[in-house]
């Protein structure tokens, strides 16, 4: 739920939701701001509780209702690395929404592009569908004028039904695809998305020099700052801090009232023993959070070269399909066409060419949606535009 949440503030699905990082950071602003904490004591002191004049309030001179105020005051170390430890937590918080943004705009394009192929798709096996409903009704009078065998019939049929469930299950890929866009965009029309898919241009260079700057690396760049913060904290340990306080204390008339006024000073003694070993600990979290981040750096130039890789070979494989076997496909078509036409050649060798060019067009698309979506990833993680 805590996931979901931060996705919806990232894409701004609420106006309230996109406060909640400026209210976060407002309240670790207040909580480790500049001033230090004011405390109000209260108290009873010196109330007997044996002997005659026990509970009593107004027969012991020493018994006395006090109110007065503490202050604690912080040494510049000490105020320097609780600052330095909020200014941290503010830039993990922001880089913690930068990254629920990423995922919500790669959902978001994944939903789109899948939809917009879903419909292409469902075209194509519509037409092929109504293509082969046309073949059955020409294969049935056919066969009712004694000019062709049940058995084309059967195989049409056949044919149709399979084609049946295809476009069924492209419906179903196109519902969930629909859902998922939904999800984080709102409801959208019957039209569903278009009217042409997007163009990305994949600088492979470019994108190398900018995996640096990734919102991820700004994360983990945040744990080291934040655990340099921390390190702060712990040396400034080493420094004494003080406070003061000043009481009021009310006693019965006839004894009189008292003022108390002190001072209190930390310590910091035995330091070999106490805050070396917590300084070194610190230390060691700067060094696990540089070794944290250098492991993110060096997964996502892998991530980048193997989505690379990847693009470069669908978009080899689309050329080829488009240059050599897609036009293939149309000319064993257009050459059973014309055998149609002089009477050489089927009416179902005409379909079955079709359904052969079709099912090349399918495959474009498929090459085409996986090329898509490989360019939406490239581009929003890796791109000069990217978080």
């Amino acid at each position: 739920m805590r996931r979901a949440w931060l996705l919806s503030c990232a894409v701004g699905l609420a106006p309230a939701a996109r406060a909640d990082p400026v209210t976060y950071v407002q309240a670790i602003e207040r909580a480790v701001g500049a001033s230090p904490t004011v405390e109000l004591a209260l108290g009873l002191e010196n109330v007997p509780v044996s002997g005659a004049d026990r509970f009593r309030l107004n027969r012991d001179e020493m018994t006395m209702a006090s109110v007065g105020i503490m202050q604690d005051v912080p040494s510049d170390a000490t105020r320097r690395a609780r600052e330095g430890v909020a200014q941290a937590e503010v830039r993990a918080s922001k880089a913690s929404i930068g990254i629920a943004r990423l995922e919500a705009q790669l959902a978001t394009a994944s939903a789109w592009i899948d939809l917009y192929f879903a419909q292409a798709k469902l075209a194509i096996l519509v037409a092929l569908e109504s293509d082969a409903a046309e073949l059955d009704r020409a294969l049935v009078a056919a066969v009712s004028a004694g000019g062709s065998t049940s058995d084309l019939v059967l195989a049409s049929k056949l044919a149709i039904a399979r084609l049946q469930d295809r476009v069924a299950s492209v419906q179903a890929e196109a519902g969930m695809a629909r859902a998922a866009l939904e999800r984080w965009i709102g409801r959208i029309g019957v039209d569903g998305v278009g009217p042409s898919a997007p163009l990305f241009d994949i600088d492979a260079e470019a994108m190398r020099a900018h995996v640096e700057h990734h919102v991820e690396l700004a994360g983990s760049s945040a744990d080291i700052e934040r655990a340099k913060a921390a390190l702060e904290v712990a040396r400034a340990a080493r420094d004494p801090d003080w406070s003061w306080s000043l009481m009021y204390s009310r006693r019965d008339p006839d004894f009189g009232d008292m003022v108390s006024f002190g001072l209190k000073f930390s310590l910091p003694l035995f330091q070999s023993d106490r805050q070396a070993p917590m300084i070194d600990a610190r230390q060691s979290d700067v060094r696990q959070a540089g070794f944290a981040r250098d492991a993110v750096l060096r997964e996502h130039l892998a991530i980048l070269e193997a989505k690379l890789a990847e693009y470069a070979s669908l978009q080899q494989r689309i050329a080829r399909l488009r240059d050599v076997v897609a036009p293939l496909a149309a000319k064993r078509e257009e050459i059973a066409l014309a055998g149609h036409a002089t009477g050489t050649g089927s009416l179902e060798t005409v379909f079955a060419m079709r359904l052969e060019a079709r099912e090349v067009e399918l495959d474009r698309l498929e090459l085409e949606r996986q090329l898509l979506r490989g360019g939406a990833y490239l581009t929003l993680e890796y791109g000069e535009g990217a978080q």
